[in-house]
């Protein structure tokens, strides 16, 4: 015990010189230590480039982190339609660009117009996506994609809930609806798509009678600006 304490003593008194190899001791185990306190919470999947499903952890896919990337094509398997990612991490070191990351849209089964929709309007656009489900078995993620619009703005539109909007699309459970803390989402896409068909229906009904459509055209023109006028994408 004597000696431990000796070793400790002499350990201080040299630690408390103000020397080179005491700072590079202190700064040095205090970056071994950050470093290892990000592994644990942030790990090097935020500098690797998705290229498949199995490279998403579930920690992500619990916690919801975003992520962004570009839209580079649109394939229908079955009745699937998916969006070919490029992922983007936030350090991109290791990245390619022939391999892309199968998106599936949540809670939308995407019809004919729909589907020339995406292929017209979202290859090519930067957007961001947040994993909700991969299922053992499938080659695709279920993703909650966004566009960001405008390009050089920070507003985010939901995708699913466009095609729901458009009409180009219909409401669809998957595997991602069963997991409990993605409900609310599912949710308020169930709830656009019947808002979207009585809005429908009500305009059905008013094309009947011109005069009161031509009223309600020239009370919104007047009351909202040009701009409001526009489809929100072609703004």
């Amino acid at each position: 015990m004597d000696k431990l304490l000796e070793k400790y003593h002499s350990l201080c008194n040299y630690m408390e010189r103000d020397t080179v190899g005491t700072e590079l001791a202190i700064y040095g185990t205090s970056s071994l230590m950050l470093l290892v306190a990000y592994i644990k919470r942030k790990p090097a999947y935020l500098v690797r480039q998705f290229k498949q499903p199995s490279h998403i952890p579930e920690r992500i896919i619990n916690e919801r982190i975003m992520h962004t990337g570009q839209i580079r094509g649109v394939q229908q398997r079955d009745q699937d339609t998916l969006l070919m990612i490029k992922h983007r991490p936030l350090i991109p070191i290791f990245t390619s660009r022939e391999k892309l990351l199968p998106v599936k849209l949540p809670g939308v089964r995407v019809n004919a117009n729909g589907y020339s929709w995406l292929q017209q309007c979202l290859i090519g656009r930067e957007a961001t996506f947040i994993p909700l489900n991969k299922s053992q078995g499938q080659d695709y993620v279920v993703c909650q994609l966004c566009l960001v619009h405008p390009p050089k703005g920070n507003k985010l539109i939901d995708v699913s809930e466009t095609l729901l909007k458009l009409r180009f699309a219909r409401f669809a459970q998957d595997v991602a609806a069963a997991v409990k803390r993605n409900s609310k989402y599912y949710k308020h896409l169930r709830q656009v798509e019947s808002s979207t068909a009585s809005k429908e229906a009500w305009l059905t009904w008013a094309a009947r009678y011109p005069f009161i459509w031509e009223r309600f055209n020239q009370l919104k023109a007047s009351l909202l600006p040009k701009q409001k006028l526009l489809p929100e994408l072609v703004r």
